[in-house]
């Protein structure tokens, strides 16, 4: 059976009470000095560390739930200078309005001493970017007090004026997201990372890299910062290889071009330099380079590049995470190339773009015995072995057989979160052979006995599927997206939800994973 709901401490018990009652006395809109009363009571009442729980379990609710407006009146009744953490990059964006309105807020609490901020603009036209200077300048005088943040995130509205005092105020900032801002560029990383870039010559000095320079002290404290789809050029990162010693990941691809011949570049002018980063992406990366990485980054083992560059990727060897581009070409024999030679060391191998190559899943079980974490398109030859999978503890799948799907299940008896994704071939097997008799033999061949989560994009599974698995799989507390299971019927969801209901059982039942973004069953008291 799926685990039961466990029974709330007495502080967490409160802290659903209090929250309950705020959301109710906030969707009536009261005037400001009610709400200003309503503040002065909370603040009085709550100690700091219990408010803050309230702002994260606020934000952390998707968009779909909680609108950003909302989510702002619950901050300006719970913030105040003792709140440091304020992020709602998990709970979706927000359009330039919105963000103007969350500046707002933490303009009116006096929210100065976070050290974690996250936020994400989704930016539609060009009106959007027009008015977003005017937004972000209503903001500056809050941000300019921010001198303890070491987590920021500021996707979409970052510019030159955020980064320069990010680089004079946060000597502790570790983690910087400024991707998809257009106005992020060579001048705002150079106002992070120099000192002063006030007069012609720093700025001159900067391109060339010159070494004694002197930089702001977040260039010593950073470890990741992502400019993926930003307007930087390869200077920028060139800077921040050079003058940020202790950097360990670019967050993404560097759109500017290749990070390698920028690596390349440094380790000629500098001599033996070596740096710090544990995971890098790169469109293409030829053998000579490949052998220089191997030297300059010996703590890299995440790596993303195309498919095209598996022959130059032999002398990787520590590389235990590969995430490979495929642009819907078949790369089936490079894949195997290389994994006769680094498929024991693997833990995660992703394919993107990956539906015209098939691999096999007999040969996978075999070069790859320790891989945790998979996502592929995978077949299967006949009479062909499949080996145990032991280690594999998460998957996503596209497959055109139910005897793949079969075999994988049976023989990766360890996997908690599987995503499957049937997809028809022509003239073959359609989304009915995955219902409940495939199910049911596949807990008999001791398959999904440790699933947690499972996501089937379209099938033919109904009520006696489930229930074999509400009987064998004593962790399961996810099933989607029930919308597409065409072997349910509305009282058949009616009569799990009772179930669910009587039996306290932590299972969310998904009827959609798009619009929806997950919303439970649970929230749709009418089923369609």
């Amino acid at each position: 059976m799926p685990p039961h709901k466990p029974i709330l401490s007495l502080t967490n018990t409160c802290i659903e009470w209090v929250l309950a009652w705020l959301c109710t006395r906030l969707n009536v809109q009261g005037s400001l000095k009610e709400r200003l009363q309503q503040r002065e009571y909370v603040t009085t009442h709550l100690t700091s560390n219990i408010r803050q729980r309230l702002i994260n379990i606020t934000f952390q609710k998707h968009m779909y739930k909680w609108s950003l407006s909302f989510k702002c009146l619950m901050l300006e009744v719970l913030g105040d200078t003792s709140t440091q953490c304020i992020d709602f990059t998990e709970g979706g964006y927000a359009y330039v309005d919105e963000v103007w309105q969350f500046y707002r807020s933490l303009n009116v609490t006096k929210i100065i001493n976070l050290t974690r901020l996250g936020i994400v603009c989704k930016i539609r036209t060009e009106s959007d970017k027009k008015y977003l200077p005017d937004i972000n300048n209503t903001f500056y005088g809050a941000f300019n007090q921010m001198k303890n943040l070491r987590w920021v995130t500021l996707k979409g509205v970052a510019n030159k004026t955020f980064l320069l005092t990010l680089g004079i105020n946060c000597p502790h900032l570790e983690h910087l997201n400024v991707a998809q801002s257009p106005r992020i560029d060579d001048e705002a990383i150079a106002n992070l990372i120099v000192r002063d870039t006030s007069s012609a010559e720093s700025q001159r000095s900067v391109q060339v890299g010159v070494q004694h320079i002197p930089t702001n002290l977040c260039a010593n404290s950073l470890k990741m910062i992502c400019v993926s789809e930003t307007n930087v050029t390869l200077a920028s990162v060139g800077i921040l290889l050079h003058f940020v010693p202790n950097l360990e990941s670019f967050g993404g691809d560097i759109h500017a071009g290749s990070l390698c011949n920028v690596i390349n570049d440094l380790h000629l002018k500098e001599g033996h330099k070596s740096f710090k980063l544990q995971e890098l992406w790169d469109a293409r990366i030829l053998p000579q380079q490949a052998s220089l990485l191997k030297v300059v980054c010996p703590q890299l083992t995440r790596l993303g590049t195309d498919a095209s560059s598996l022959g130059s990727l032999e002398d990787l060897s520590s590389i235990t995470s590969l995430t490979l581009s495929l642009y819907y070409q078949n790369f089936e024999n490079d894949i195997y190339d290389y994994l006769l030679e680094n498929g024991e060391k693997l833990k995660e191998l992703i394919l993107v773009d990956h539906i015209n190559c098939y691999l096999d899943l007999s040969w996978l079980t075999e070069l790859t015995p320790n891989l945790e974490h998979l996502e592929a398109t995978v077949g299967l030859e006949e009479e062909l072995e499949v080996l145990k999978w032991p280690s594999l503890k998460t998957a996503r799948l596209t497959m055109e057989s139910s005897r793949v799907l079969l075999a994988f299940l049976t023989n990766a008896t360890e996997v908690r979160d599987l995503d499957i994704t049937f997809v028809r071939a022509p003239y073959q097997e359609t989304f009915e052979c995955i219902n409940d008799d495939l199910i049911i033999c596949a807990v008999i061949e001791d398959g999904l006995k440790k699933i947690q989560k499972l996501k089937i994009s379209e099938c033919a599974i109904g009520l006696k599927g489930i229930d074999c698995l509400l009987l064998h799989c004593p962790d399961l507390c996810y099933l989607a997206p029930l919308a597409f299971w065409h072997g349910l019927y509305n009282q058949d969801l009616h009569s799990l939800m009772q179930r669910i209901k009587e039996n306290n059982w932590q299972l969310k039942l998904i009827m959609r994973t798009d619009w929806e973004d997950g919303k439970e069953l649970q929230e749709a008291s009418k089923v369609p």
